[in-house]
């Protein structure tokens, strides 16, 4: 079987599996390469989830800066950010979160993640789809920018 990924414009990839051809946006893309890992575990005993996968994902917030991390943020449903720190496991990346939302929301974040019971798996992963969609979307349109430490500019 052939299979390859092959980057066309600044946000479109192709996927090519045998004869077939399939477009896909960054976030696809980046579902994709997370499910392939989750794959992988699962072949090699370990255990994997759609929900870790997707956690993994929410590490390109340490790629954006503050200030593009601020505009994300102002975007997100209140509801979906609540969900979304609840069950956030990386400290590094709940801190950057609870850093950049502003002081007030900051405040009532935590003080909501004290009263608020962990929620189930599938409002967690509906939750998280839509913010990285949202994340991902505000890329493509150049609204934020996400910038990896081994990135240099000219």
């Amino acid at each position: 079987m052939k299979l390859g990924i092959k980057k066309l414009h600044e946000n479109e990839w192709q996927l090519h599996i045998d004869s077939a051809f399939v477009h896909l946006d960054r976030y696809s893309l980046e579902l994709l390469y997370s499910n392939l890992e989750h794959l992988q575990e699962m072949k090699q005993g370990q255990e994997g989830s759609v929900l870790s996968g997707l956690l993994k994902l929410t590490e390109k917030f340490l790629e954006l800066s503050d200030a593009h991390m601020q505009l994300f943020l102002r975007e997100v449903k209140n509801q979906n950010l609540l969900i979304l720190v609840l069950i956030l496991e990386d400290e590094g990346v709940k801190n950057k979160v609870l850093k950049n939302v502003g002081g007030i929301m900051s405040k009532q974040l935590v003080a909501d993640m004290k009263v608020t019971a962990k929620p189930l798996d599938a409002d967690a992963i509906d939750a998280i789809k839509l913010t990285l969609e949202l994340m991902f979307e505000l890329e493509s349109v150049g609204k934020i920018e996400f910038v990896s430490s081994n990135q240099k500019f000219i």
